[in-house]
């Protein structure tokens, strides 16, 4: 399964793909944990530091990541040549969970046999006035298309934040979409753009919503009222989860005080199937493709 948490910055998507993680480990699952928010908030919230050379968009990660999937796959003309939503085909290098993965073993740290933790990587430097954020998701995209966890296994995300992901394959490259919504004004239009944009994308039967630091039942009625949706699931304040925050200590379900809506949130989750993700992968690369041959043709804009 691959799961994505996203909302607006703040609403707690990175803590609850932390606690999200817990859980999965908590029942014995294999879980690759990917941090892809600019900001690296999931790493640290594992324990991981999230060091810049360690990042999958470091260009020599960009280059030896790509190199592995390219395996010898003759419809792709070289590492160079791939593009964002370039798919797996025949002789593709695949990815796994498998502790002994290679794309695993060298880009990923390891918190026990069955949990690993990457991170895309955040803006540095030398990106100042040159670089885009959006760019650096593309090895992500890669790493995504060509993952073949196996049944039981658990892809987790933390997302970019707002509705970043309709520009570019991210928001179709997972079975669930967790939209995680605050009671304010600001949260709910986020989750009601990111709503609108996943039926237009045809991904609408992904996004769950679920309401994060609510107080009472004034919170509830509010989220219910704005977002015109009872939320699948409520997290209540947690004063444990603060306090264990403030200690710098990682979140773990024990720290909730009901941790059912993780239960909940994963017995929800189906697979996609394998046909359906192809022809929207596709459809979008044949998009993509289209734009770099203007490019090629015309230039820049």
């Amino acid at each position: 399964m691959k799961i994505a948490f996203t909302g607006k910055g703040g609403s707690g998507k990175s803590t609850l793909a932390a606690l999200f993680v817990g859980y999965l480990r908590a029942t014995g699952r294999r879980v690759l944990a990917v941090d892809a928010d600019v900001n690296v908030h999931l790493a640290p919230l594992l324990g991981v530091v999230a060091d810049s050379a360690a990042a999958l968009s470091h260009p020599d990660n960009v280059t030896a990541v790509r190199r592995h999937l390219l395996g010898t796959n003759p419809l792709v003309g070289g590492v160079d040549r791939f593009v964002a939503t370039t798919p797996a085909g025949p002789g593709s290098g695949l990815v796994t969970l498998e502790s002994g993965d290679p794309v695993l073993a060298r880009h990923a740290v390891a918190l026990d046999e069955r949990t690993h933790v990457m991170h895309v990587g955040t803006y540095e430097p030398e990106d100042i006035g040159a670089g885009c954020y959006h760019g650096h998701l593309s090895i992500l995209e890669n790493l995504l298309s060509h993952l073949r966890p196996a049944d039981g296994d658990w892809v987790v995300c933390d997302m970019v934040a707002g509705t970043d992901a309709f520009a570019n394959s991210l928001h179709a490259q997972f079975d669930a979409i967790v939209v995680v919504v605050e009671p304010t004004p600001e949260s709910v239009t986020v989750a009601c753009r990111y709503r609108e944009l996943a039926a237009a994308a045809g991904v609408a039967d992904l996004v769950t919503l679920v309401g994060n630091k609510v107080v009472d039942d004034v919170d509830v009625d509010y989220l219910r009222r704005e977002l015109g949706a009872e939320p699948f699931a409520v997290l209540r304040a947690q004063a444990g989860l603060r306090r264990a925050r403030q200690a710098g200590d990682c979140p773990r379900p024990a720290d909730l005080d009901d941790p059912a809506p993780l239960r909940r949130i994963a017995e929800r989750v189906r697979p996609m199937p394998a046909e359906r993700r192809a022809a929207q992968l596709r459809a979008l690369h044949l998009k993509v493709a289209e734009q770099e041959r203007a490019r090629s043709q015309l230039g820049p804009a």
